[in-house]
């Protein structure tokens, strides 16, 4: 009945202000929840503007810059809490511009995630976002879902089994306004396979103009180096992730649909011989791709090497200290940059909740948030890990 009630008050506005007001004033100001289950239901137009590609992209654009989500698991059951920018209140002069404060929302349960087979299964490094979607699959070659967390929509890809162990990466082109699942079938026996799939477009999985087996390309890699390489990101249109055996970013063009490779500088790349103490990891830092070098017993150093010129492959070293950090401190891992331009760091804290770290770059200081679990308890096992932020999304998937 309450939304029943809603639909009638939407439906009222039409006769009442003109289309271009609520176009442009009302309906980007709504959140994305009203607006994929409620106002796409008002009327053909509605519904036709609201998932128009340029107001799913300006809607992204505006909220990107003021909300960051976080996605949490915890055994098979999933959790979510939000960072938003809002004015502060009863901060003396009203006219200063400044006078805004991060406030993190309350670790809620999304119940409805759960009905999501690969969630439950999957490790956070076989979890990828892409302007608020989210790819969930497993090298086992089970079932592959695109979630918006957001909306609460999700599809099952084509499901195709295969006795080999199967790496999926997900992108998004500006250029061609598409998002794509790109998939690597490892025979285990030189035998490799590359498809791809376009959301909204494909039935199936479309097999790439790349056949190693047949030699008919020439890969500027070694198949067999990255055929289980999960951990990507996807910046400017294209996937990235690190070939550690040759040191260098394995690139992926969404739109061309073609490889290249970024080399790493030298003195990065030396970060990569000790295995058991280093672990590299590639992930967006301001817009550009960055790889943090993670040494596991050092949680109060970080080192990033930060690709600022992509075209002259300028590459600028930042290394991060902190001078305090709690006593019993067990893990920490670089997130990227959030809406602020802060760089996130979630620390892991023996009997605490997690803590996200915010460090600013120009200033090089750094604030704290704890976040609010409702009935926390300190287990030794199914502590919630963080799986990947996310931001607010209205692509619609159906």
């Amino acid at each position: 009945m309450a939304r029943e009630g809603r639909k009638r008050k939407l439906l009222n506005l039409s006769p009442e202000l003109p289309t271009e007001i609520i176009f442009s004033h009302i309906l980007p100001r709504l959140p994305p929840k009203d607006l994929m289950m409620q106002c796409r239901c008002v009327c053909k137009s509605w519904s036709s503007f609201i998932c128009s590609p340029s107001f799913v992209a300006d809607f992204w654009n505006d909220r990107n810059k003021s909300t960051t989500n976080f996605l949490f698991q915890k055994q098979n059951r999933f959790f979510s809490s939000k960072i938003e920018e809002k004015e502060q209140q009863g901060g003396g002069n009203n006219n200063n511009k400044n006078n805004r404060v991060l406030i993190p929302t309350p670790v809620a349960e999304l119940s409805y995630l759960s009905r999501c087979e690969a969630l439950q299964l999957y490790r956070y490094d076989e979890v990828q976002s892409v302007h608020g979607l989210v790819c969930a699959s497993s090298r086992k070659g089970d079932p592959v879902f695109v979630v918006n967390p957001t909306t609460r929509e999700s599809i099952q890809l084509p499901h195709v089994k295969h006795n080999a162990v199967v790496v999926y990466h997900f992108g998004f082109s500006p250029l061609t306004n598409e998002y794509k699942v790109l998939q690597l079938i490892n025979f285990r026996k030189s035998n490799f396979q590359f498809n791809a799939f376009t959301l909204g477009q494909d039935s199936s999985w479309r097999p790439l103009q790349v056949d190693p087996a047949a030699g008919n390309v020439d890969l500027p890699f070694k198949i067999w180096d990255v055929a289980a390489i999960t951990d990507s990101v996807c910046i400017n249109g294209a996937i990235h992730w690190i070939d550690k055996r040759e040191k260098d970013i394995l690139v992926f063009d969404v739109g061309k649909e073609s490889f290249s490779v970024v080399p790493l500088p030298e003195d990065c790349a030396q970060g990569f011989v000790d295995y058991n103490e280093n672990f590299p990891s590639i992930i967006e830092v301001g817009g550009c791709v960055a790889v943090d070098i993670a040494n596991r017993w050092e949680y109060d150093r970080i080192i990033l090497w930060i690709l600022k010129d992509y075209q002259n492959l300028v590459w600028v070293k930042e290394t991060i200290t902190f001078s305090e950090m709690p006593e019993k401190t067990i893990c920490s891992e670089v997130l990227g940059t959030i809406h602020t331009g802060e760089l996130a760091i979630m620390m892991e804290v023996v009997d605490s909740p997690l803590q996200l770290y915010l460090y600013n770059m120009k200033s090089k200081r750094h604030r704290i948030f704890d976040f609010v679990w409702p009935g926390f308890k300190a287990e030794p096992y199914g502590r919630p890990l963080l799986q990947l932020l996310y931001s607010d999304s209205i692509v619609p998937l159906k």
